[in-house]
């Protein structure tokens, strides 16, 4: 009786683990297939955190390592993408609006 119960055991493990990576499969490949242009912007700070953040997705059990890389994604996709002070106010050393 001992072996049946790990052996039910086990395959309850196996499922559950074939459910979670179904469950993520689709997310990472939608992340893998959104940061494939972004590998070539001509922002390397947009690059290096895209492959920062590919590489974390990887592994989404260290999810530190997972949060650091998403937050440093979004820091350099949203300083890229900040407007730009004009010329003018840039000499003036004042701020756009």
């Amino acid at each position: 009786m001992g072996f049946g119960r790990a052996a039910e055991l086990l395959s309850r493990e196996r499922v559950a683990s074939k459910q979670t990576v179904a469950a993520v499969r689709e997310p990472l490949t939608r992340a893998a297939t959104a940061a494939a242009p972004l590998m070539r912007c001509s922002d390397p700070d947009v690059v290096t955190a895209a492959e920062q953040l590919l590489n974390a997705l990887s592994d989404v059990e260290e999810t530190a390592r997972l949060e650091a890389a998403l937050q440093a994604f979004g820091r350099a996709v949203n300083a890229a993408t900040a407007p730009r002070l004009s010329w003018w106010t840039r000499r003036r050393g004042g701020r756009a609006g």
